[in-house]
């Protein structure tokens, strides 16, 4: 368990490192909001949609974004009248909709047979309450895959490990 801990620590000291950094350039995400900003004639921006979870545009370019280019799946920008249908006055400039890596996993994985302990901030919890956290809350997450690790945190056996991190470890 204190094993765990100490990646679990290291990954945070990772994060806090990343988050603090100055970044001048914009994110991939924040540059294609942008063309389609120019393309569409937008004055303001459009609602963005994370793996069907609603974000902020301005957190894109603050250093606290941390989605790269290479954990987007796919991208799609849903015209005014459409993204007015579906989500109201919040899709009146469009909607641009991001598929990402984890929501893919999350999809072959629900299809398989494989057995998937969920934990957050240390406790085991179940897939549905998995599902009912709040993006937002969310520090970090890891898959973990390597036998080893997940016999540190659980003797319960299992192909995969989810651990989410909503809180900062207490010493």
């Amino acid at each position: 368990m204190n094993r765990m801990k100490n990646y679990i620590i290291i990954f945070l000291i990772f994060i806090n490192i990343s988050c603090n950094e100055k970044k001048t350039n914009k994110t991939y995400l924040a540059n294609y909001v942008e063309s389609i900003k120019e393309k569409h004639s937008l004055t303001e921006n459009p609602l963005v949609l994370i793996d069907g979870y609603v974000e902020q545009y301005e957190l894109m370019n603050d250093g606290a974004f941390l989605l790269l280019e290479e954990d987007i799946v796919n991208t799609e920008y849903l015209k005014k009248e459409t993204a007015f249908k579906i989500y109201g006055e919040k899709g009146k400039n469009g909607a641009v909709l991001v598929k990402t890596i984890l929501s893919e996993l999350g999809n072959k994985n629900s299809n398989s047979d494989k057995k998937t302990i969920y934990v957050l901030d240390g406790k085991i919890i179940s897939k549905n309450a998995y599902h009912k956290i709040e993006k937002n809350k969310i520090i970090g997450i890891a898959t973990i895959l390597e036998k080893n690790a997940i016999k540190e945190l659980t003797s319960e056996k299992c192909d995969e490990l989810i651990y989410v991190t909503t809180e900062m470890p207490k010493k």
